[in-house]
């Protein structure tokens, strides 16, 4: 099993250093392992936009750029990257696993401490790729990550800047491209159009061109979405 790790530190040093660290201890352990460097979080961001990385050592402090800001980011976008901060700033600690990281190591880097943290998240990476879709997501709410059963979602409406979770009683408002929501959703959810996303089990049936939901809504199916709605729809019938 192959792993792909990303070290970000903006001094190049710390980058060849650390990288170091990481093909000793894959050797020692036996660990197909490729290291990909980083100086800034915008490169983290367009790397990820194209290819994939299991994990990611990252620095707080990145000059221009807060590591922190970028590890949120990160996960929105690509929650199955497990981020691992590197920093000299042990006081921003709580703002870490905050965000969710796997691990918080205080330069100079102990080799040995790299290493027990490498080990956890690669077990970690291991359960992540034999898992099936998620059966939750989570997303950002007013600056809180919170965790969405997605069976409890019935549709998701995109509205201006934000994407409209919509659940039973509650609803919720994101800063995330539905597209982006899309993605993270399993095989339960049918985009209907450029705006909508419908949990299947709400749909209470198709007529025409417009999808009718359980709670008396109807939504026009986008023109380019029709063939594939109504291979989805009838599909499970």
């Amino acid at each position: 099993m192959k792993y792909i790790i990303g070290v970000c530190d903006d001094e190049k040093l710390q980058v060849k250093v650390n990288g170091l660290y990481i093909k000793e201890i894959a050797l020692r352990n036996n660990w197909d392992v490729a290291m990909v460097p980083f100086n800034t979080g915008r490169a983290v961001l367009e790397y990820l936009a194209t290819r994939k990385l299991d994990v990611l050592f990252l620095d707080i402090d990145l000059g221009n750029e807060s590591g922190i800001g970028i590890a949120e980011k990160i996960a929105v976008k690509y929650p199955e990257v497990v981020v691992i901060f590197i920093t000299g700033h042990r006081e921003f600690a709580n703002d870490a696993f905050d965000v969710d990281a796997m691990g918080y190591i205080v330069k100079p880097v102990e080799e040995k401490k790299m290493e027990r943290v490498l080990k956890k998240t690669l077990t970690h990476v291991e359960a992540i790729r034999s898992k099936k879709p998620s059966e939750t997501i989570v997303v950002t709410v007013e600056n809180l990550k919170k965790k969405i059963l997605q069976n409890d979602i019935l549709y998701i409406e995109r509205q201006q800047a934000k994407s409209i979770i919509v659940l039973k009683g509650k609803k919720y408002g994101v800063y995330e491209t539905i597209t982006s929501l899309a993605e993270r959703l399993t095989d339960s959810f049918l985009r209907i159009s450029q705006s909508y996303i419908v949990n299947k089990s709400f749909i209470a049936g198709i007529e025409g061109n417009r999808v009718l939901l359980k709670n008396g809504m109807d939504i026009s199916i986008g023109r380019t979405y029709r063939k594939d709605v109504l291979e989805a729809y009838y599909q499970d019938k």
